[in-house]
Parts: C-alpha cells; sequence; structure tokens
C-alpha cells in the first residue's frame, strides 16, 4: 500500500529526544499508511546503533558531515513518495490524533497547501513562532528592539508572532514553523527543496515565502498539538545560535528584500547580531568566571575595611585623602589579584581551591607591599595591606561554604557538581565507577563514559552509558557542559591524551588522569586522592586560557611594532634591490618573473609577512614546526611558529619519539618565560 504521510526527520546529537519522538510517532501513525526517513548529519551521540537496533523499520540516510538542515531535509525530499509530507524536528513529541486530525483538515480543504499543529514548549505554555509572519524590514525591526515583548496584543507591533491572535483557533498565515510542517506533495513539487543557502535557521521562512509566491496558502490548525523541546541540538552555544540566525535573516532579506525597501535593513540585522552576540558573551564569560568577581568584590571589601579602620584612628580624617589613597591601592591590589588568580587557573566556575585562593592573594598582597617601599606616598598603607592580607582570603573563603549551605549541600547543588566524563570502559573504569559512587563527597557528577571505540556508543557498565568515543570526544565537550574528563585506562597513550586536550577549545574543561603506573605522568601535577586510588591534574600548560591571553598578546604588540619599525626601511630598500634584479640579464625573463625573481631573494620582505601573519593569528613567534610535507608534519594540534623547541634543537633530534618528547615537553611546561628562552636561542643562533 502507498504510504500516505511521509515524515521526514533531520537528527543531529539528540538521540533520547529523537527516540521519544519515534516513539510517538509509532502510536500517532499505526493505523495510517506511512514512511519514516531519518537523515542524521554525522551524530557522535550513538543515534546511529540507536536506530538501527530500536527502529529498523525507519528509513536511514547517513551523513559523514553535519551538511545543514536544509540540505538535510531535501536529502529526505528525495525519498519522500506519499501524498502528504512532514517536516518534524527531532525534539518533538506528537499526540496520537495529531495526523489523522490534519489529515481530515486537508480533506476538508483543499484550498490548503502546508498546515501545522498547535506547539507546546515544555513547560506546557503556548509557543509563539510557530506561526508568524513573514520577517519585513518593520515586522523584524519591532522584534530586534523590544517592542513585540512589550506590547504583545498589538496588531503593528505584534505581528511578528502574531500574538493578538487566538492560540486556540484556525486561520491562515504566512508562515508556520519548521519544527511540525505538513504540506501536500504537489506544493512541494511546485515550490521545490528547501534552499540550501540556509544552512540552519529561516529556511523555514523562506520555504513559506516561496509557498505564498506559489499561489499557495497556509494554516494554523489547533485541533491537535505537540510538544517542542526547542533546539536541543543547537542551544548549547547561544553565541553561535545568535551568529548563525541573524546571518540566515540577513540571508533571507537579502533574496527577498533587497530589491525592495530603501530601509537599511541589513544593519539593523548587524546591531541585533552585535548586541544580542556581545550580551551573550559576556553572560558566558560572566557564568564561567563569576567566582573570581565574587573574589574581587570581597578583596574590594576587605580592602575598604581595613582603610576605614585604619583612617578612623586618625584625629585629623579627611575624606578626600582617603579616597585618593584607597582607589590606587585597591585598583592595584585588584588587578594583582585577578592576574595571579589566572595564573593558578583557579578563577573558572567549579575549578577554584582554597590553595589557589591563598597563592593569588600572597602574590597580589606581596606585589603591593613591595610597592609600598619604592612609592612613599603610599608608605603609609603596609598596615592596611596587612590588615586586607588577613581578611580578604577569610572572605573569599567564607562565601563557599556558605552559598553550599543556602543550596542545601553539595548533593544537590550543580554549582558544586562537577559534571564529568571518564574515559574508559573496562575492569579498570569499573573500579574506579565503584569507588566514586561509594564516596558521596567526590564532588562530581558523572555524566557517562567515553570509549575508544565507536561501536561501544550506547553500552554501560556499572549503570553508566558510554555516550561518544575518545576521537569524538572534543566535538562532544563543545556541545554539552562538562567541567571534568578523567582518563582512567594505561593503555591510553599519553599522545592521544595530550592530542584531545589540544583538539579541545572549551578553557571550561579540566583533565585529570588514574594512572596505571604513576610514572607514566611526567612533569608537575597536584594529586588528589578518591580513597586509595590516585587522581593525578595533567599538566597541559599551553592550553591555559592565560598563558594562550599572554601569548597571543606578545604576538600581537611585538609583530605590530616590528611591522611600523620595518615599513620605511622596507620602503626605502626594495626599490634598490629590485632594480639589481632588473639589471640581471636572464634569458628570455620577462617583467613577471624579474618581480618573482625579486621576492624570492627578498628575505626582508618574507620577514614582514611573516610578521603579517603572526599579527592576523595564523603564526606565532614560537610554535609547531611550519609543515611543508608529511615529514615536517606537527605531531600535535598547535599553532606553527617562525622557531619552537623542536626547530632550535633540529640537530639533536634524530628519530620520530625524540621529536614527540619534545613537543610534548613544550605542550606540558608552556610559559612567557619558556618561550622567550627560545627565542634568544634562536636569535643567537
Amino acid at each position: 500500500m502507498k504510504a500516505l504521510i511521509s515524515v521526514i526527520i533531520v537528527n543531529y546529537n539528540v538521540k533520547d529526544f529523537l527516540e521519544q519522538a519515534l516513539i510517538s510517532l509509532r502510536r500517532a501513525l499505526q493505523n495510517i499508511p506511512h514512511q519514516i526517513i531519518v537523515v542524521d548529519n554525522a551524530s557522535i551521540d550513538g543515534s546511529v546503533p540507536m536506530l538501527k537496533e530500536r527502529f529498523p523499520e525507519v528509513k536511514l540516510i547517513e551523513n559523514a558531515e553535519n551538511v545543514g538542515f536544509s540540505a538535510a531535509n531535501n536529502l529526505g525530499l528525495e525519498k519522500a513518495s506519499a501524498r502528504f509530507i512532514v517536516l518534524l524536528n527531532p525534539d518533538t513529541v506528537v499526540q496520537e490524533n495529531t495526523f489523522t486530525r490534519l489529515l481530515s483538515f486537508f480533506e476538508k480543504n483543499p484550498q490548503a497547501s502546508a498546515a501545522t499543529c498547535k506547539i507546546l514548549n515544555p513547560d506546557g505554555t503556548f509557543s509563539i513562532d510557530c506561526r508568524h509572519s513573514i520577517p519585513t524590514p518593520a515586522t523584524a525591526f519591532w522584534k530586534i528592539v523590544g517592542l513585540s515583548k512589550l506590547f504583545p496584543k498589538s496588531k503593528i507591533f505584534g505581528k511578528y508572532n502574531l500574538t493578538y491572535l487566538d492560540e486556540n483557533a484556525v486561520y491562515q498565515v504566512e508562515a508556520i514553523s519548521g519544527s511540525f510542517m505538513m504540506m501536500r506533495s504537489e506544493t512541494v513539487r511546485l515550490v521545490g527543496k528547501l534552499d540550501e543557502d540556509f544552512f540552519m535557521y529561516c529556511e523555514d521562512i523562506d520555504y513559506c515565502y516561496r509557498i505564498n509566491q506559489a499561489g499557495g496558502k497556509i494554516f494554523y490548525v489547533p485541533d491537535s498539538q505537540i510538544i517542542h523541546y526547542k533546539g536541543e541540538s543547537t542551544k548549547k552555544n547561544n553565541l553561535d545560535y545568535v551568529i548563525t540566525f541573524n546571518r540566515s535573516l540577513y540571508l533571507f532579506y537579502k533574496k527577498h528584500y533587497q530589491n525592495k525597501y530603501i530601509l537599511p535593513f541589513k544593519w539593523l540585522i548587524l546591531l541585533g547580531t552585535i548586541l544580542r552576540g556581545t550580551f551573550i558573551y559576556i553572560r558566558n564569560k560572566l557564568t564561567l568566571y563569576y567566582p573570581l568577581i565574587i573574589d574581587t568584590i570581597f578583596l574590594n571589601i576587605g580592602m575598604f575595611l581595613s582603610f576605614w579602620l585604619r583612617y578612623s584612628l586618625k584625629h585629623h580624617f579627611r575624606f578626600q585623602d582617603f579616597f585618593s589613597q584607597y582607589i590606587v591601592i585597591n585598583l592595584i591590589v585588584s588587578l594583582g589579584y585577578i592576574w595571579a588568580a589566572l595564573f593558578f587557573n583557579s578563577s573558572a566556575r567549579r575549578k577554584y581551591t582554597s590553595s589557589g585562593i591563598i597563592k593569588a592573594n600572597l602574590v597580589a598582597f606581596i606585589f603591593v607591599s613591595a610597592l609600598t617601599f619604592f612609592f612613599k606616598q603610599f608608605a603609609f598603607s603596609r598596615l592596611v595591606v596587612l590588615m586586607a592580607a588577613a581578611v580578604s582570603p577569610l572572605l573569599m573563603l567564607f562565601w563557599r561554604p556558605l552559598l553550599r549551605k543556602l543550596k542545601g549541600g553539595a548533593a544537590h547543588s550543580r554549582f558544586l557538581l562537577r559534571p564529568t566524563l571518564i574515559v574508559g570502559f573496562d575492569k579498570e573504569t569499573e573500579k574506579l565507577l565503584q569507588r566514586l559512587q561509594a564516596q558521596a563527597a567526590s564532588g562530581l557528577e558523572i555524566v557517562g563514559l567515553v570509549s575508544k571505540k565507536k561501536q561501544d556508543i550506547g553500552k554501560t557498565l556499572v549503570s553508566f552509558p558510554v555516550v561518544t568515543s575518545l576521537e569524538q570526544l572534543p566535538e562532544y565537550l563543545r556541545l554539552n557542559e562538562i567541567d571534568l574528563v578523567i582518563f582512567t585506562t594505561h593503555n591510553c597513550t599519553y599522545q592521544s591524551i595530550i592530542t584531545t586536550m589540544s583538539r579541545n577549545q572549551n578553557p571550561r574543561v579540566e583533565f585529570k588522569m588514574v594512572p596505571g603506573h604513576l610514572e607514566f605522568i611526567v612533569g608537575k601535577s597536584t594529586i588528589e586522592r578518591l580513597d586509595a586510588m590516585p587522581l593525578l591534574d595533567i599538566s597541559y600548560d599551553y592550553g591555559r586560557p592565560f598563558n594562550r591571553f599572554v601569548k597571543r598578546s606578545f604576538d600581537l604588540g611585538l609583530s605590530g611594532a616590528l611591522l611600523l619599525l620595518l615599513l620605511p626601511v622596507f620602503l626605502i630598500i626594495a626599490p634598490l634591490r629590485f632594480k639589481k634584479v632588473e639589471k640581471r640579464r636572464v634569458a628570455s625573463t620577462g617583467k613577471k618573473k624579474r618581480f618573482i625573481l625579486w621576492i624570492e631573494q627578498n628575505r626582508l620582505l618574507r620577514f614582514m609577512l611573516n610578521l603579517v601573519d603572526i599579527f592576523r593569528g595564523r603564526l606565532s613567534f614560537v610554535g609547531a614546526p611550519i609543515s611543508f610535507n608529511n615529514d615536517d608534519k606537527p605531531l600535535f594540534d598547535y599553532k606553527p611558529g617562525l622557531t619552537g623547541l623542536v626547530q632550535v634543537n633540529k640537530r639533536r633530534i634524530s628519530e620520530r619519539g625524540q621529536r614527540e618528547n619534545y613537543e610534548l615537553h613544550y605542550l606540558k611546561n608552556h610559559s612567557f618565560f619558556l618561550d622567550m628562552e627560545i627565542l634568544s636561542k634562536s636569535l643567537f643562533r
């Protein structure tokens, strides 16, 4: 029997939601001839094995890479053969009567080209974006500036999401959400496929616009409803969402409105992108580093109390003197503490330690105390600095257990529990998991396991699932909130550990290891103990945000200064060098070849081009060997440099293993001072 409904689902790393969606589809379509097509965009969470095992009736299309929402849906449209086609998000749950109600609506309304049902948020509230208008410059502007939220019942300001209309009434609309879009197959043949220029977002708006242009009619039909969990596969990186969404909105404007409106709509979109992106970036940083902010506030409180006490003992108190002296000393101490906290890597959320706080305070106050010996105008502040040095660390250490108490203990507070992945899928991993389960105060929330084999995804060990593979771990860390990764298996080479760490671009993630042999970890480390099992902090100084910031600042400053310094010299020398090349009489050598020869012989120009690459961030002064072939290719993923530890020790390196040791040493022990040492050796050689 020919299918009546073809359901197309594009999946990207939402295995659990996809499973629930397919279960709900089974119930809703059990009496309707149908086909279900799932297009997987290279998911790394075990979605494909789950589909093959639990839903063999589903037609699966596996993409080798994430081709985007539009392109993936088009692959499904090519395979769809039913009278009605449904585009459905994987993070949805449909009611048992959803398709029967909509089929009935289409039968009674032959003029209907496409329709959607009522869509609810996870909390049961109405999802206002399930039906909306085509975003003209005016309606988009009201939404960007927030007037649509302030005046939702206004027909002018609320036009984007049609918030002035009754959510329980049937009516024709301009556009519906791509999370649930049911269409006649004739409409799809008439309008064509989705526009693949829209990688994600606004492809549904574009498609609805094209349906309207072709004379079709779109309806909102609240006779049935579904739940939509709203972008579970993309919401984990909000800044990316804002940029991608607004880029798609701008693309829609260029495609349909650029020649119709004088209003500079693209500048409104750009402004909205910048403002929302800046807000989300600041919010994310505040979320990550708010312990540092709170610590700095308490540092200021400690300094203020110390100053106030010191000045209150004076007979001739003048607020002007108090304020001027306090501001200078306080600013120096605050900046010193922030710098020290970043240096000791104890400033981020769930990365703080008591020792890190004490170290950062000592560095900051010792630095300020030293300044008071060299600047007489601040000599009176030594007692103040000593008092603040005693009070501030106590205040910083006090607010954390207080917050724990207010939140009801570590076991109930996500602030204090670190989402953790365990790398391993063997007996050693099982032992570690059992000890962690027996130790309630470990402070870890184990999210799942990481196996070396992809085929292990979905399997369980001591009730913990394998959520991803070692190869796919960096991508998993990008998509999920994970604070700690623990490597457990002693057969996991240090090269694979460092490679995984270097591929991780999330500064929040911390790496530790339970080694099979303690001598396996080389270099500086700290050791925690879970019962009798040592937990070593893997030293990877190159990946620390503070070290990266210092390195980039040095590269930017020095390359910029050298470019400004050498440019006048180059402008004087370059013409003279070119004339010398011109004088060389080479048979059949044209102007173009002489120019290429001049470039090849001009070392100053080549050096300046390298400086430009350093200034742009493509190169560094100190880094990995620049790769020209497979033999020169760096063993680890880090920025190439004009020089580096491998380059200055090239004569000593005879085997690949020796080179690996040099690269590992640089990555594990990287610092500004090590870079300076390498630079000085390169210059002298």
